[in-house]
């Protein structure tokens, strides 16, 4: 019941946005003004939570002039301590409902433009709404994760459904590892995302994100002793659990606030039961044949997982489908690679498939990394 409640609470506030993106500053980026403005405000896509003081304002004499900020819904406020003349470079970072970090940098100028020691920041590229290092330390995270749930649950429920192999317990426990390796790996692609600084490491765990990594940190510790008890109706729990956590992680569905996070844990959880199914029958085929029933449910979960991705994909793309963004471009790779697994599958050539999963997983790890275009 306490789990529960935790869930409940942690997911209500993350189900409802995406990616934060800025959409108004005062001042304008390369303004010219002809006093100091008494405040910098940002106006974001969605509600914001400041990261560590959310907005930091270098002036030009490289002194930090700005409070910190305030956020109220999709508009962050810090004010202004100074009255230099020359360019101010801003910072701001924030976290977004559903947990994705987004940072950026501008400048303006009181007066006439002059030099500022900051001004490299403007200059840092990024992907999505992260920095490069960020960004691949994110899909790194979400990658060992959904293996680490396959590993786990999906082999777990497949042994359940079909036949118990010992040699398989291996398999279970190199899934926890990576459940359980996944989660620091994630908070340091987080800090990589805004800035590594005491404040902002505060914030993000005392975020949604800092929240959900603890109780997905949870499930996996609570997995490993309902194993020694050898139980089965516990795991599929943790499962569904886990499942709404990662759907609590998705983007949500312009409209329809909640129906992102059900089809995402609806998807993440196919998937898992999916590629745990596959690694089961790939890890015991060289010495047990497939058991009766093992393909019809590997294939009835990856039916499963390719309806819901399908419905996901549209609801993010559009019809016709926006395929110019990186999100687009990521989407076209992933359902090459799923028509990859399909060839291989239906050839009977397991270990190709196997591979083909893997790296559906890593494409999967990037969509979620990436803004969708709606």
């Amino acid at each position: 019941m306490v789990v529960g409640l935790a869930v409940a609470l942690a997911l209500y506030p993350v189900s409802a946005a995406a990616h934060a993106l800025l959409l108004f500053a005062d001042p304008l980026p390369d303004a010219i003004l002809q006093r100091p403005p008494a405040a910098i405000t940002l106006t974001f896509t969605e509600p914001v939570t400041p990261a560590g003081n959310g907005i930091k304002v270098f002036s030009p004499s490289g002194r930090q002039v700005a409070t910190p900020a305030r956020a109220a819904g999709r508009t962050l406020t810090a004010a202004m301590t100074s009255g230099e003349s020359g360019t101010y470079v801003v910072i701001w970072q924030v976290l977004a409902a559903d947990t994705h970090p987004s940072r950026g940098a501008f400048r303006f100028s009181v007066g006439s433009p002059t030099p500022n020691s900051y001004s490299p920041l403007l200059s840092g590229g990024e992907i999505g709404t992260a920095t490069p290092l960020g960004f691949v330390l994110q899909a790194l995270a979400r990658w060992m994760h959904f293996f680490g749930v396959a590993l786990t649950f999906g082999v777990i429920v497949y042994e359940r459904l079909t036949r118990r192999d010992p040699r398989l317990r291996r398999v279970v426990h190199a899934g926890l590892v990576l459940l359980v390796a996944a989660e620091p790996v994630a908070l340091v692609a987080q800090l990589a995302s805004l800035s590594f600084d005491g404040a902002t490491a505060i914030a993000v765990m005392a975020s949604d994100f800092g929240r959900l990594l603890g109780l997905r940190l949870a499930i996996a510790v609570l997995l490993w002793a309902v194993l020694a008890l050898d139980v089965f109706w516990p795991v599929l729990g943790l499962g569904v659990v886990m499942a709404l956590i990662d759907g609590a992680t998705a983007h949500a569905i312009p409209g329809l606030p909640g129906a992102g996070l059900f089809l995402s844990a609806i998807h993440v959880a196919a998937m898992a039961l999916w590629v745990g199914a596959l690694v089961a029958l790939v890890s015991t085929a060289p010495t047990l044949p497939s058991p009766r029933g093992g393909g019809k449910y590997a294939i009835a979960w990856f039916a499963v997982s390719i309806v819901s991705g399908l419905l996901l994909a549209l609801a993010h793309v559009g019809f016709p489908p926006e395929l110019t963004t990186g999100y687009g471009w990521a989407l076209v790779i992933k359902i090459a690679v799923v028509a990859i697994a399909i060839v291989t599958g239906l050839l009977s050539r397991r270990r190709v498939e196997f591979g083909a999963v893997a790296l559906i997983l890593a494409v999967a790890a990037v969509l979620v990394s990436l803004p969708p275009p709606r």
